[in-house]
């Protein structure tokens, strides 16, 4: 039996981005409010440090039921 959402909750789960800086996939934190997926607000780079706010979501790890 799936669970039903409640319309704005926010969920978050681990994923792979892209950074523009240096230009490498780093893990990070996605929020998905409904349809629209992006990063946790002040996250950094694990490699160069700079800030993954305007990170490309790449996929997201999604578990096996």
């Amino acid at each position: 039996m799936a669970t039903e959402q409640k319309p704005g909750m926010i969920q978050s789960q681990k994923g792979r981005v892209y950074c523009p800086s240096c230009t490498h996939t780093v893990e990070a934190e996605v929020l998905a409010k409904g349809k629209r997926q992006f990063t946790r607000p002040g996250q950094k780079c694990a490699r160069c440090a700079s800030t993954l706010d305007a990170a490309y979501i790449l996929y997201l790890d999604k578990v096996a039921a």
